[in-house]
């Protein structure tokens, strides 16, 4: 059997091969997320990260792993609740803070309280979830937070999950400064603007783990199978239509 044949057959255990930097299959589970995370910074144990909008301290956390194995980052959350129990159960430092477009920093806006999906929109993105009550929180760029915590640029990971406000906080965050190796991106797929903006700004999305988008640098050069392109293709053009018409509803 070729080889290429059967590193096509071997990636049905894998979906990703970071050492040959080549893509398997695009869509993947929620469940081996943290895996492949660790997996792909090699499984180092002094790591950076940056969590905009950390929520729960334990509950789907995409940074809690990562400080279990000796990274230290900073979580982002505007939450107070959510930010007294990071505070008690976290070692990484929190910020208090809403992410949000230069015009609205230093200001005091109304997030809509609905748990892990508050948000500072009209209304909560993830279907099903409802908000009724509000919070004034304090908003800043994500630029501001990062230098006024002495963030360095190159840092290793960043996950941004606000809830549909990405395109509001990619006005005041600049990548091409920071340049994370991993952004992990919350997308629902609506519509192509966060992904063009990220491709804009000199990133390669290369596949997904539920929600979440993941793009690195262009520099990097990953490949995709044929499955991985065609799975991609039907997420972001040929499911739009229907997933557009489902979140409208």
């Amino acid at each position: 059997m070729a080889l290429h044949a059967r590193n096509e057959m071997e990636s049905t255990a894998s979906p990703i091969d970071f050492k040959n930097r080549r893509v398997y299959r695009f869509s993947n589970p929620p469940e081996i997320e943290q895996a492949l995370v660790r997996k792909f910074f090699g499984n180092k144990r002094d790591g950076y990260f940056v969590d905009v909008g950390a929520n729960h301290p334990t509950l789907d956390s995409q940074s809690r792993h990562l400080e279990e194995m000796g990274w230290t980052g900073l979580l982002i959350e505007p939450t107070p609740s959510y930010c007294e129990m990071l505070r008690r159960e976290r070692r990484g430092t929190v910020a208090q803070y809403a992410c949000s477009s230069p015009e609205n920093h230093d200001k005091r806006l109304k997030l809509i309280a609905a748990g892990v999906h508050s948000t500072l929109n009209p209304s909560p993105i993830a279907l099903g979830a409802h908000g009724e009550d509000t919070i004034e929180v304090t908003c800043k760029t994500l630029d501001s937070v990062l230098e006024e915590y002495g963030v360095k640029p190159g840092f290793e990971f960043i996950s941004i999950d606000i809830e549909g406000h990405e395109m509001e906080m990619f006005k005041g965050f600049t990548l091409s400064k920071w340049q994370p190796r991993l952004v992990l991106l919350e997308d629902h797929v609506v519509g192509h603007d966060k992904h063009n903006h990220m491709t804009a700004n000199g990133y390669l999305l290369i596949f997904r783990t539920g929600l979440n988008s993941w793009y690195i640098p262009d520099a990097e050069k990953y490949g995709f199978s044929v499955g991985a392109k065609l799975e991609m293709f039907r997420k972001y053009w040929l499911g739009l239509p229907s997933r557009k018409l489902r979140y409208s509803r």
